[in-house]
């Protein structure tokens, strides 16, 4: 994989750490790349 910086509000952090804490993904890193990669697959289909 290829490493990307990012910035995000600490609003946006504290979600994204909600959803790992609940164990839907095992860490911020794969929450990203999953919303990504949806985001993604949603746009494709135009």
């Amino acid at each position: 994989m290829i490493p990307v910086q990012i910035r995000l509000t600490k609003r946006i952090v504290e979600e994204i750490d909600k959803i790992v804490d609940s164990g839907f993904h095992c860490n911020r890193s794969e929450l990203i790349r999953d919303a990504i990669r949806r985001h993604l697959e949603f746009h494709s289909s135009d």
